[in-house]
């Protein structure tokens, strides 16, 4: 009996019994299967965690593959040759998979062998490397579009973070939730929800700052998670410009669709590292006593006092005057000192 699917190309036919002949699947041109894209040769670059895929009109894929989508040094290469090429291989860039959910976070298992060595100096080096994959994607020659779904967490939002726009699912979990194993969000996550929550702040009004570093320090340190890509709007995840994918199938097109409008309307490559006023000590100082009550009602433990102290230290801009004006990398390098 004759096989009742066979593929020719990207091309499935299906078995007709009444013409007793393969006739083509009605076509359903929003679906991009990725593995189909690497069965007829349309990979360009592998390691074993992570894949450059030529999605077509100019438009590349890089797809996370590793444990549970896991953010480890295969997929910090694959993002260093993805810009290495931009711009002559190919003119955006979709960061995109098919697994089970778009990543559950950075590969915390090598952080923890140094951390149990004692070998701070190593650990430094790894942050700073997710770091400066990063902001490798915020400063691309080319727009990066994100195209999460289902669990986005910790390094995994921080890479959704530093993209130019997101194409998300609508059940996309976000959330940066490190504080949760003690560790704050350091791969840019704190710094890029700061500035996220910043731009929102109506400069010149004479508003009061604190509640918009508050909803930042809210996020990160009560681990929040959008129960939706909508929720992940209001804290601060998702920005005006992003999109909403309903039927997860048409995510990737959908994604590739939203980098060749970003190509078709101009868009241009970030050019100078931005850079936030923070509130310095007297933001610190409300932090501080917030959390000092948070632990006398006794609804946070003393290490999560610690930890919190950590993220707003590095969300305030550290011991500063009120009002100073720092840099990306200032914050940055706050992000490791609170992370080591």
């Amino acid at each position: 009996t004759p096989s009742f699917y066979v593929r020719d190309g990207l091309d499935v036919k299906i078995w007709d019994p009444v013409k007793k002949t393969h006739v083509p699947l009605e076509a359903r041109p929003r679906v991009v299967v990725l593995a189909d894209l690497k069965r007829i040769e349309r990979e360009w670059y592998r390691n074993p965690e992570a894949s450059l895929i030529d999605l077509g009109d100019g438009v590349a894929c890089l797809e996370f593959h590793s444990k549970m989508n896991a953010i480890g040094g295969g997929i910090m290469q694959a993002i260093h040759k993805a810009m290495a090429e931009a711009g002559t291989r190919f003119d955006a860039l979709v960061v995109g998979n098919q697994g089970e959910n778009f990543s559950v976070g950075a590969n915390l298992m090598m952080l923890l062998f140094e951390a149990l060595e004692g070998n701070l100096p190593e650990i430094d080096a790894m942050v700073r490397a997710f770091q400066n994959a990063t902001m490798a994607l915020k400063y691309a020659p080319v727009p990066v579009v994100a195209a999460p779904f289902g669990r986005v967490l910790g390094g995994g939002a921080e890479v959704v973070l530093h993209s130019h726009r997101v194409q998300a699912s609508l059940e996309t979990y976000m959330g940066l939730v490190e504080v949760g194993v003690g560790l704050l969000p350091a791969g840019g996550g704190t710094k890029e929800l700061l500035l996220r929550w910043m731009s929102r702040y109506p400069e010149g009004t004479g508003a009061d700052p604190m509640p918009f570093v508050q909803k930042a320090f809210e996020a990160i340190g009560m681990a929040k998670v959008s129960l939706s890509a909508r929720e992940a709007f209001d804290l601060g995840f998702l920005r005006t410009g992003d999109r909403i994918t309903m039927n997860r199938e048409h995510l990737i097109h959908d994604a590739k669709r939203a980098a060749l409008d970003l190509l078709e309307t101009g868009w241009q490559p970030l050019t100078r590292p931005e850079t936030v006023k923070v509130l310095g000590r007297d933001g610190l100082a409300n932090i501080r006593s917030m959390l000092h009550n948070m632990k006398v009602g006794r609804h946070i433990t003393e290490y999560d006092a610690v930890v919190g102290e950590k993220v707003g230290w590095v969300l305030c801009g550290g011991e500063v005057d009120n009002g100073t004006v720092v840099t990306e990398d200032y914050l940055l390098d706050l992000e490791r000192r609170g992370f080591v």
